[in-house]
């Protein structure tokens, strides 16, 4: 389990938007491109995930 210190020294995450900027824009793109934009930040954010278990 962390401790107080190691979870100071995290940092804090970027907004989504700053990002990913695929995300600002999706009222410009059609059905099959906000598909194609959520899968890729699930796809980043699962990886992100993953290498936070691995540590």
């Amino acid at each position: 389990m962390p401790d107080a210190d190691s979870e100071s020294q995290r940092e804090t995450p970027a907004p989504l938007t700053a990002r990913f900027p695929e995300l600002a824009e999706l009222d410009g793109l059609d059905d099959d491109q906000r598909i194609a934009a959520f899968q890729q930040v699930l796809d980043a954010l699962q990886q992100d995930l993953n290498e936070s278990r691995d540590i």
